[in-house]
């Protein structure tokens, strides 16, 4: 099963690979409210169909540009909902403050999250047991 959703600044897939699920999430350019508007009922419904299985989050900030302010404070928000929802998190990213914010976000976490430059090493992180 894969499921994908794109608006201007997210794209969102949702995967089951050996009964494990998997949101994979595109973040490019500039986000703003709206973005987060369509992007966060996909990722509860998604939070929904796992409750039982293992779920994961794979984020790409490569070509990541920031957010709205608005949007910021969406991200924040619906970050602390979901942070005891996974099981594991891997964010790819260029950018030093990406790697800090998500070790700073770990602290916050019942799952483990992790920082990559790598895609497939992220990747294969997250289908690691």
């Amino acid at each position: 099963m894969s499921i994908e959703i794109s608006t201007r600044g997210v794209g969102i897939e949702i995967k089951n690979i050996d009964d494990k699920f998997i949101v994979e999430i595109d973040m490019y350019g500039k986000l703003t409210h709206e973005d987060y508007e369509v992007m966060i009922p996909v990722i509860e419904r998604a939070i929904s169909a796992a409750c039982e299985k293992e779920f994961d989050i794979v984020v790409d900030m490569r070509d990541f540009e920031g957010w709205e302010l608005e949007a910021a404070f969406d991200d924040f928000k619906f970050g602390m909902e979901i942070k005891d929802s996974f099981d594991k998190m891997s964010v790819v990213g260029d950018e030093k403050w990406e790697k800090w914010s998500v070790k700073s976000m770990s602290h916050l976490t019942k799952g483990e999250m992790k920082f990559f430059r790598d895609y497939d090493e992220a990747y294969r992180w997250i289908m690691s047991k």
